[in-house]
């Protein structure tokens, strides 16, 4: 609840702990867990069910997230900062598209550290579920980093997901892998860290007419991350 709470304190005012990311001390062990941290964080979320949203399905909702680091040390060594947690708001967008296909994208924000985040993805139900059975879909994914000077960061993503609707409550879980990359300027001498994770997660999509909420718990590689979407579907 702590979590999701601090990730409401992102949607809302806008404010991270991470003052930057400019690398001060080239520290090749330090940035390798700074690297683990970064793709933990700004990975794709999911934020929603597996269900299709079919030709007339379109939906936009602002979300943030936040994660507690995990070697404030490692983050001391690299960029001279202090820093606890990290995390981002933004804004995300799904349009549904014939034969259970759904296309997502979304925009984020680095309070604190002036980088932005460009995420899309191709959703399809390999299950459009039923009155008893849940739906399945499986989600491919891809980020992209850009407002930084020190290094280059993008990830993709592969997951499947699980969803039952009852009423107005969606609850969903699912799991995937994350491939990620972050790579130095030709300037810093350290060498590019390649980051592969497993994801888990689950989230509840709370319906009320056209407005819904949807907290959702990653845990990837060792971390835990919270992430909390407030939007419409139509």
């Amino acid at each position: 609840m702590k979590r999701l709470l601090a990730a409401s304190c992102l949607l809302f005012a806008g404010s991270a702990s991470a003052d930057d990311f400019d690398i001060v001390n080239p520290d090749q062990a330090a940035f390798r867990s700074v690297s683990k941290d970064i793709v933990d964080a700004y990975s794709y979320k999911s934020l929603g069910p597996a269900e299709a949203t079919g030709l007339t399905g379109f939906g936009i909702g602002a979300f943030g997230t936040y994660m507690s680091v995990s070697d404030e040390d490692a983050w001391q060594t690299l960029t001279g900062e202090d820093v606890s947690e990290i995390g981002m708001v933004g804004l995300a967008l799904h349009k549904g598209l014939p034969f259970g296909v759904d296309l997502g994208a979304y925009y984020g924000y680095v309070p604190g550290a002036d980088a932005n985040l460009f995420g899309a993805e191709v959703r399809y139900a390999i299950w459009e579920g039923g009155v008893v059975s849940p739906a399945l879909a499986v989600r491919g994914s891809y980020t992209t980093m850009t407002g930084i000077d020190d290094f280059d960061f993008s990830t993709y993503g592969l997951d499947l997901t699980a969803s039952k609707g009852f009423a107005f409550l969606t609850p969903y879980v699912g799991i995937g892998q994350i491939w990620g990359q972050v790579d130095p300027s030709s300037s810093i001498p350290l060498d590019k860290e390649d980051v592969n994770h497993t994801r888990f997660f689950a989230g509840l999509r709370v319906s009320m007419l056209l407005f819904e909420i949807t907290p959702e718990y990653e845990h990837i590689g060792s971390n835990d991350i919270f992430n909390l979407r407030l939007g419409f579907s139509f």
